[in-house]
């Protein structure tokens, strides 16, 4: 006999987005989209799970998704400067837009630092690193 899950309890809906996720990986011109081995998808569980999902709520664009109740402020207000002319004060608000968007994340404890870098071809490095709510860090970065 199974035990009876309680699909309506805060526990039950918060774990639940902890399950797996397809990996992502960005090609050469840094377009991020789902990776493929041998015609089949890689799933990914855990910290790499969490990877992936902050990869894609930077990337992702403020109210993108807004035709999606669920994700209609969704999304990173970072890619509004995009277009701006380089400079430290461009640099720190990105750095705030990242931190605000992954302090949302509800499987994010603690956002350890974030670290905005440029270079000449016209693009921003966003380095991150974090603790999940297992305490466990993880890290990364992608280029906008």
């Amino acid at each position: 006999m199974a035990l009876a899950v309680d699909i309506e309890s805060e526990d039950y809906k918060f774990y639940k987005t902890l399950n797996e996720d397809v990996k992502l990986k960005p090609d050469d011109s840094n377009r991020w989209d789902l990776h493929m081995e041998n015609g089949d998808y890689i799933n990914v569980a855990g910290n790499q799970s969490l990877h992936n999902a902050i990869i894609i709520a930077i990337m992702t664009r403020y109210g993108e998704l807004k035709d999606n109740q669920l994700y209609e402020e969704f999304g990173c207000h970072l890619h509004e400067l995009i277009k701006a002319n380089k400079s430290p004060m461009v640099k720190y608000k990105i750095e705030l837009f990242v931190i605000e968007v992954l302090e949302k994340m509800r499987r994010i404890h603690e956002v350890n630092w974030v670290e905005i870098s440029d270079s000449e071809d016209h693009t921003y490095r966003i380095t991150f690193n974090v603790t999940s709510i297992n305490d466990e860090i993880v890290e990364g970065s992608v280029e906008i």
